[in-house]
């Protein structure tokens, strides 16, 4: 039985990704664990609170949590964990996933603020971070089954193709067709793409509905979004690639920017390089 672990700070954009997981969970016999990092307020820093203050909030946050995993529990009759944290985020939510095993993160995404342009975004950084699918749903999506995924795939990236074992899963568990969706500059860039004999390794072609499809434009965002409205799909599948400092200069991870503007849900699958 597979594990979500579902990360959550009881906002609005938290707390619908919440019940997307436990729709997902249900649907598929998952389990749950539900993942807050308890965090300390400012003031109560500079007015150096007593040990039993931080005592008894850790008491009513273990309940807060506890409470909502059974209300999950309840609603959605699929079993749901809790754990609650405290510290740094990816080293914490890295530690839950050990502890309870995990398989895949769901995280909710706000719309873009000032804040998280200057300050960065948790979410962002879990998926250029954690070795493990990261599932992101936008504040306004509901659940509704996952029929046709698009998978944007990088023909120059440097991966190994174990990335595709978590893609493949998805793909089986909901009986989903998969389009790969390639954009490049140029036309000969293609024929990268139709000789990756590395694609379907270890799988049954006849086992996937998939489909290619290739655009050549140099707008390789807009190209990805009209393809979702054009094919109606319910998940989009990228793999982050890790920019070194001199690239992160000139660069930005296209799979950043679908999680900021994205309309539909984002299945990131991290990067594995031999």
């Amino acid at each position: 039985m597979k594990t979500i672990i579902v990360s959550t700070d009881f906002s609005r954009e938290a707390e619908n990704a919440t019940h997307y997981a436990a729709s997902l969970a249900k649907e598929n016999n998952y389990k749950m664990v539900l993942f807050n990092l308890q965090t300390v307020s400012i003031h109560a820093l500079h007015a150096q609170a007593s040990a039993d203050f931080f005592y008894e909030q850790t008491l009513k946050n273990q309940k807060k949590i506890s409470d909502k995993a059974s209300e999950i529990s309840s609603l959605y009759a699929v079993e749901t964990a809790h754990h609650l944290a405290s510290g740094n985020f990816i080293e914490e939510l890295e530690n839950c996933i050990q502890i309870h095993n995990g398989d895949c993160i769901v995280m909710g995404m706000a719309e873009k603020t000032l804040e998280q342009r200057l300050l960065g975004n948790t979410v962002i950084k879990a998926i250029h971070r954690i070795k493990k699918p990261i599932l992101i749903i936008p504040a306004h999506i509901e659940y509704t089954g996952v029929r046709k995924i698009l998978f944007a795939y990088d023909a120059h990236r440097n991966m190994t193709w174990s990335a595709m074992n978590d893609i493949y899963s998805f793909i089986h568990e909901f009986n989903a067709e998969v389009e790969v969706f390639n954009v490049n500059e140029r036309l000969e860039d293609f024929t990268e793409v139709i000789h990756d004999a590395d694609l379907n390794s270890g799988y049954d072609p006849d086992d996937i509905k998939y489909s290619f499809k290739m655009i050549q434009s140099f707008e390789v965002i807009k190209a990805i979004e009209e393809e979702i409205k054009r094919a109606h799909i319910d998940l989009l599948t990228m793999v982050p690639h890790q920019y070194n400092l001199l690239e992160s200069l000139f660069h930005r991870s296209k799979t950043a920017i679908m999680a900021y503007k994205n309309k539909i849900p984002l299945l990131s699958i991290p990067l594995n390089i031999n």
